[in-house]
């Protein structure tokens, strides 16, 4: 690993072990451990229902497998493992990678396997899988092209890796939104959807699907309004605090999502 690499990781790691709780306590998640955006498809009644929908959306997908072990690669506290805990066979292998993030402490069944890792290096850490997920994690990769290697070499032929994260829609210069987007969330794996296509195409992928997710977000709440009208005003504090960064960087991927510039999206690869 360069040094950049090792260095960007670092950070990533201090951020969330910093901040997770804060995000946890602060977040809408209505007790569900996860800080991932809510989805709100029509007949989505709680906010706890629209916290599980990313789970939801790749369980449906690798159901149908022959499945022997899945990996969340980039699995935060764990939430999607303990969902997929509750859905698959018993004989199903969960296994998890993670940076800074407290593990739930009743994730750690028998079959659930968190460990302290770099998704870099999922093939190294893992043992072979049948499918593979990461939810609003690839965003952190600052070597796109490395993640899909490793996720590869840990895929068994014809197993699935499934993406769930923001995409650029364009290849042009960045708008200054997207800019504070990956610079206040620490998020350079915000990369255009074609280069996300040819990096795993490299690696050995081919594209299924992709699903674009988001008008199920619920963009403009009352809150994301206050945070952008009071931004003036705290905006200077994003140069000391790391809260305000995350303040200021989740108004900036509103703005992508609300122009388009950004989409969120579900990627379904195999492995081939």
């Amino acid at each position: 690993m360069n040094e950049n690499t090792s260095n960007h990781i670092d950070a990533v790691e201090r951020y969330y072990r910093r901040n997770t709780k804060a995000f946890l306590r602060l977040g809408e998640n209505d007790g569900v451990p996860a800080i991932h955006i809510a989805l709100w498809p029509e007949g989505t009644a709680t906010v706890a229902d629209a916290m599980e929908v990313s789970h939801r959306l790749i369980l449906e997908q690798i159901e149908p497998l022959n499945l022997i072990r899945v990996a969340d690669l980039g699995c935060g506290m764990g939430a999607a493992l303990v969902y997929m805990d509750r859905h698959l066979s018993p004989e199903v292998e969960l296994h998890g990678l993670t940076l800074g993030t407290p593990s739930i402490e009743s994730s750690e069944t028998s079959r659930i396997h968190i460990r302290h890792g770099d998704f870099h290096h999922a093939d190294e850490l893992l043992p072979p899988c049948t499918a593979a997920f990461c939810i609003e994690a690839i965003a952190h990769s600052n070597d796109p092209a490395k993640f899909f290697t490793a996720a590869a070499r840990l895929m068994e032929k014809g197993g699935k890796l499934l993406i769930i994260d923001d995409v650029v829609m364009h290849t042009d210069a960045p708008s200054k939104s997207l800019a504070t987007y990956r610079a206040h969330w620490l998020a350079p794996g915000v990369q255009p959807l074609d280069h996300i296509v040819q990096w795993a195409n490299d690696a050995g992928f081919s594209l299924q699907s992709s699903q674009n997710l988001t008008p199920w977000i619920r963009l403009g709440r009352p809150r994301d309004h206050l945070i952008r009208w009071s931004r003036p005003l705290w905006s200077w504090l994003t140069q000391t605090s790391e809260y305000a960064k995350s303040l200021s960087g989740g108004d900036a991927r509103q703005m992508c999502l609300q122009n388009g510039e950004t989409e969120f999206r579900l990627l379904e690869f195999v492995r081939r």
